[in-house]
């Protein structure tokens, strides 16, 4: 099979772009994750079921 000579750079390319994709995705989901917690605990906090300090 005869493939042509930017085959390789050209699949470096595609791998390099999902990767900053996955990289992307992965930071989206890890601070919504910690927006997320910060929220849940202001607003237990301010129904009463949390008291300062713990």
């Amino acid at each position: 099979m005869n493939r042509v000579h930017y085959d390789n750079s050209l699949l470096a390319a595609c791998d390099n772009v999902h990767g900053k994709l996955a990289k992307a995705f992965g930071m989206m989901l890890a601070y919504g994750a910690a927006i997320g917690c910060v929220w849940y605990l202001c607003v237990a906090y301010r129904a009463g079921v949390l008291t300062w300090p713990i």
